[in-house]
């Protein structure tokens, strides 16, 4: 039998800056190699005895997680492979060394590196699903082309295309002519994820029962199990999953996501809804979007608007369109009555102007909660509702988001809870704010949900530094002062980082000063229709492109001279005390839930 606050302990024990780092995220294959390097560090350092075995240990379940969320990666096998610390289990150092073997970068002299290279560049989204696939059934031993080919299937937007990328990645992978038997395993856990992003939830079981009655930890004990939960309550079946988390969570009590995700379910949280306080002002701001803003005003008028102590206003702010943006607006305005309110300007003013703008007027000085939405968002239908149990569980946050995902591949993550990093490269001994260089305070939100698709490990309520501006909602009091519509509790948007990019951030960031924290809501998924990453190919020209990095990177740029490092490291240490305070209050409500030893073995994947 395990100890009566096993999971509580096992986490206590963890070394600190490990426990700090995977508070931040316990996902994301590169996030976790870096976890495993620290563990890595402190045995390379000379640590001996019982705490040497625990932290390879350790280091050796991190890596393999990792290894799991990306199990096609040559690099991150052949990194695996050259630590010798590690006990690595039998069937994993097979497959490592058989996608370390098999992923070679094709020479110079092939050509098709050069081609695939400038396909990229280009976004030629069809063109690269072509060339790919060609690649991979003229060479089918050739893992980096099968790599190449299941990264683009995850961004690719078309079902069409997404199928046949994934069928050129996996057909043949561990059973076909001259396949490495070495490779079921890895074969396994990838044909898992494809049924789980298409939604078969049989399949998936099917595959990760295999996996783990076949294979054994290859990926660490806890990532079979875990991998089961997830798929269960993403078909919600929130009962049956449980088990198989507390399974693996005993496995791997350094998941912190996955105990998040875990006391969740097991509170209600997950399904809960609660009404938002007072009169509510849905506020947004538009410029030559008409077929995404009527997309967007259709979801939000189909949503459930009544949970807003009466039924939520409407307020949209049009910065001076020149496309069929006024129409769209007239017509909507026929159909909401007073519940849709307009504000024409003749010229575009921008994202942060047009916030601020928004806040002034007499109705959201009159409301009790305001609430800014993009233009190109798809609601669910109970996104207000869910909103409100965040704020419920949370009634002090200074501001409350959500689940950002790309409308296109909604596996796709884009925006989750924001947590403070500095990089590691970032040297110690610089000037608080170097002018010569890009990046002059090199601070920025962990993008570790940014690694793989979504497998739900962010499905939880949690405090953070900062949420999207996508969609987010503000207690009037701590946005503006009703009495002369003052900037409070942080103050309004920046001025300094228009046209748009990082006003939210920055705003959140002087939030942070006032003592307030923001609140991110997990089991509220917002579809965006702009794309962001590899997922954005195809979306603009280059020119378009060009500029809007550019404005991305002066408003970073001027950004980062607000806030100097002093300011960002008192705030990173705030998180890190919130976070744990956060994670233990998790661990304890599970221990005090942990089902019996008969309930987990019968949990076996």
């Amino acid at each position: 039998m395990h100890a009566p606050h096993h999971l509580s302990s096992s986490w206590s024990a963890l070394p600190a800056p490990l426990r700090q780092r995977l508070t931040l995220a316990s996902t994301g294959w590169r996030h976790l190699a870096q976890a495993a390097a620290l563990c890595l560090g402190a045995v390379r350092a000379g640590v001996t005895g019982a705490e040497r075995a625990r932290l390879t240990a350790l280091a050796t379940d991190l890596l393999l997680w990792a290894w799991g969320e990306n199990p096609l990666s040559g690099p991150l096998a052949t990194e695996i492979l050259s630590a010798p610390e590690l006990a690595l289990p039998q069937a994993s150092g097979a497959a490592l060394t058989a996608v370390a073997a098999g992923w070679r970068v094709p020479e110079a002299k092939d050509g098709g590196l050069a081609y695939f290279e400038r396909l990229a560049t280009l976004r030629d989204t069809a063109k690269l699903a072509a060339f790919l696939a060609g690649q991979v059934k003229k060479t089918p031993a050739a893992l980096f082309w099968r790599d190449k080919a299941l990264a683009l299937s995850l961004y690719a937007g078309e079902p069409e295309a997404k199928a046949a990328l994934e069928a050129a990645a996996l057909d043949g992978l561990a059973d076909g002519p001259g396949a490495v038997p070495a490779l079921a395993p890895v074969a396994a856990a990838l044909n898992a994820q494809a049924a789980f992003l298409r939604g078969d939830t049989g399949a998936c079981l099917d595959a990760l029962a295999g996996l783990g009655q076949t294979f054994g930890p290859t990926f660490g004990p806890g990532f079979a199990p875990a991998r089961t939960g997830l798929a269960l309550l993403a078909a919600g079946e929130d009962q049956a999953a449980l088990p198989h988390l507390f399974r693996a969570l005993c496995a791997a009590p350094w998941q912190a996501n996955l105990a998040q995700v875990a006391a969740d379910a097991l509170s209600g949280l997950r399904h809960a809804l609660a009404p938002l306080p007072g009169p509510t002002l849905i506020m947004l701001y538009t410029w030559n979007k008409a077929a995404d803003l009527e997309a967007t005003l259709t979801s939000l008028f189909a949503s459930d608007l009544s949970v807003a102590g009466g039924r939520a206003r409407v307020m949209v702010l049009d910065n001076g369109s020149t496309d069929q943006t006024p129409q769209v607006l007239s017509a909507w305005a026929a159909r909401a009555g007073e519940n849709l309110l307009r504000v024409t300007l003749p010229v575009n003013i921008g994202a942060p102007a047009a916030r601020n703008w928004l806040a002034a007027t007499p109705e959201a000085k009159a409301a009790e909660t305001l609430v800014y939405l993009d233009d190109d968002v798809d609601l669910p239908q109970d996104w207000l509702g869910r909103l409100g149990a965040a704020l419920k569980k949370h009634p002090q946050a200074g501001v409350v988001g959500c689940k950002v995902v790309d409308h296109h591949a909604p596996h796709l993550l884009q925006n989750v809870a924001g947590h403070l990093v500095i990089p590691q490269d970032a040297a110690e001994d610089r000037p608080d704010l170097d002018f010569q260089s890009l990046t002059p305070n090199p601070f920025r939100l962990c993008d570790a949900h940014l690694q793989g698709p979504d497998w739900g490990l962010f499905d939880f309520v949690s405090p953070c530094a900062s949420v999207t501006g996508c969609c987010h909602l503000f207690r009037r009091a701590a946005l503006i002062d009703s009495t002369d519509a003052a900037p409070a509790a942080g103050g309004g948007f920046s001025l300094a980082l228009g046209p748009s990019q990082y006003d939210d951030f920055e705003r959140d960031l002087r939030m942070l000063d006032s003592g307030a924290n923001a609140v991110y809501q997990g089991h509220l998924r917002v579809r965006h229709r702009k794309r962001s990453g590899i997922a954005g190919q195809g979306q603009s020209s280059g020119q378009d492109r060009s500029a809007a990095s550019a404005n991305a990177q002066g408003n970073r740029y001027k950004m980062q001279c607000l806030h100097p490092r002093a300011e960002i490291a008192k705030h990173m240490a705030a998180q890190a005390e919130r976070l744990d305070a956060q994670q233990q209050g998790c661990l304890r409500l599970l221990d005090e839930h942990r089902p019996g030893e008969h309930i987990l073995d019968g949990a076996d994947t």
